[in-house]
C-alpha cells in the first residue's frame, strides 16, 4: 500500500511540473472477491491533484468520484386493485441500469452542473431526458409525466434502499491541500462484473481533468459453484433445493419426536 502511494506522489509531482491541472489516483484493490462470509468492503480511492499553492483552499479545486458497476434491465410492475385482488396492471423496463452507482465529491455540486455533465442522474430526483444515454427505458402505456416520474422514483427508492445507489458530498477527505483520499462502501448484495471508476478535478465550476480506472467484482469458492449452477441448470437446482428442504424439514421432525419421547 505506502510504495504505492509513494509511485504516485512522485508521478504526481512529475506531472504538475507541465501541467496546472494535474491529477493521478490509486486504489488499495482492483478486485473484490465474494464468498460465503462476504459482508461488505470498503474499497480504498486516493490520489493527488495539482493547486496553487497560493490560492485559498475555495479556489483550488474539487473532486467528484464516480462508481458505475455493470448494466443490467430492470422491470417495476404496479399493482392495483380489482374485485379485491391485487393484479399487475402497469409495467415499466428500465434497460442498462448500472447495478451499482455511487457519487460522491468534496461539495455539494448543483443540478445544472451534473446534468450538463451527464453526472449523478441516477440519483436525481428529476425525470431523465429521453436522450440521456446511460439507460434507455421502455415506458409501454404509461404516458403521462406524473405516471413515469412515480416509477423512476420507484427505480430509485429500490436502489437505494438496497445501499446499490448512494450521493454523498461529506466521505472524501483532503489531506494537505493537494492529496484526498476517499473509501467506497461496497454492500454485500453488489452484483459481480466489471466496475468503472471515474474522478474528476472541478475548477470555476468545470472539468479540467479526469481519470478512470477499472476494477472487477466476482465470486470465489462455494459462491460461485452454487451461482454457476443456478444459473446453468436452474431445475436442477430448484429440484435439489426443494429436497434439500424436505431432508431437513424431515430430520427436524424426527429429533423433535425424540425429544419428546425422551
Amino acid at each position: 500500500m505506502k510504495h504505492k502511494f509513494y509511485i504516485l506522489l512522485i508521478t504526481f509531482f512529475l506531472m504538475s511540473q507541465f501541467s496546472a491541472n494535474a491529477l493521478v489516483i490509486g486504489s488499495d484493490n482492483n478486485e473484490v472477491l465474494i464468498d460465503a462470509n462476504f459482508s461488505g468492503k470498503d474499497l480504498l480511492v486516493f490520489g493527488a491533484f495539482y493547486a496553487d499553492p497560493s490560492q485559498p483552499r475555495d479556489h483550488k479545486g474539487d473532486i467528484l468520484i464516480e462508481v458505475i458497476g455493470p448494466k443490467e434491465d430492470i422491470i417495476l410492475r404496479k399493482k392495483e386493485s380489482l374485485f379485491g385482488f391485487w393484479l399487475n396492471s402497469k409495467e415499466v423496463k428500465f434497460r442498462d441500469v448500472p447495478g451499482f452507482y455511487y457519487l460522491s465529491s468534496t461539495k455539494e455540486l448543483d443540478e445544472d452542473f451534473l446534468t450538463e455533465n451527464n453526472i449523478g442522474l441516477l440519483i436525481s430526483d428529476q425525470l431523465p431526458d429521453v436522450n440521456w444515454s446511460l439507460i434507455t427505458i421502455d415506458w409501454g402505456e404509461i404516458k403521462t409525466k406524473k405516471d413515469r416520474a412515480e416509477f423512476y422514483t420507484a427505480l430509485l427508492r429500490n436502489k437505494g434502499n438496497d445501499n446499490l445507489f448512494k450521493k454523498t458530498s461529506d466521505e472524501i477527505e483532503i489531506l494537505d491541500g493537494n492529496l484526498f483520499k476517499t473509501n467506497i462502501p461496497i454492500p454485500n448484495n453488489v452484483p459481480v462484473g466489471s466496475y468503472k471508476v471515474n474522478v474528476h478535478l472541478i475548477l470555476k465550476n468545470e472539468i479540467k481533468n479526469q481519470y478512470s480506472y477499472d476494477f472487477i467484482v466476482k465470486r470465489v469458492g462455494i459462491e460461485n459453484m452454487i451461482f454457476n449452477f443456478a444459473k446453468g441448470f436452474p431445475f436442477l437446482y430448484g429440484l435439489s433445493s426443494l429436497l434439500i428442504a424436505i431432508i431437513v424439514g424431515w430430520l427436524g421432525a424426527d429429533l423433535f419426536r425424540r425429544f419428546r419421547k425422551a
